[in-house]
């Protein structure tokens, strides 16, 4: 009787072990869950923020558009916070415009000038790479080769 109650005892064990196994299985796959729900509830936040952010800019757009009369210029859909500052000196607008800026002539003194610039040597093209033969191909400077002639015709 003793083996048998033993053996009881040994399956009873055995079968609460697996039940606490898999409680803790299920207790992390909840926890893995929770964590990834909550990563994408914060990733979906900052995509809503963007979105957000981009949609009260074409917005602004539009509105400078309209007010404009409908003329998507340029000028209209500027940054407009740049108007308030004042500069002194070349706007960048006005520095890439592909002009050439020309000295203002001095009258009585004479101009200075200024050196050119050396532009930077380019650099060599890469060494082409050596033609591959096929397998059979014959050498290219055998000329005087004649093994591969039929001498019976």
């Amino acid at each position: 009787m003793s083996s048998a109650e033993d053996r009881y005892r040994a399956a009873i064990s055995t079968m609460e072990a697996a039940a606490r196994e898999q409680d803790e299985q299920r207790g992390l796959r909840e926890r893995r869950l929770a964590e990834a729900q909550q990563q994408v509830r914060e990733g979906m936040r900052q995509e809503l923020a963007a979105a957000q952010k981009y949609a009260e800019h074409m917005d602004e757009l539009t509105k400078r558009k309209q007010s404009a009369g409908g003329w998507a210029t340029e000028k209209t859909l500027a940054d407009k916070s740049r108007e308030s500052l004042m500069e002194f000196g070349v706007h960048d607008e006005e520095a890439d415009t592909g002009y050439t800026n020309y000295p203002t002539p001095s009258y009585g003194t004479p101009a200075a000038t200024v050196p050119p610039r050396p532009e930077p040597a380019p650099e060599p093209p890469p060494a082409p790479e050596p033609q591959r033969r096929g397998r059979h191909a014959r050498q290219p400077d055998d000329e005087d080769d004649f093994s591969s002639t039929s001498w019976l015709v």
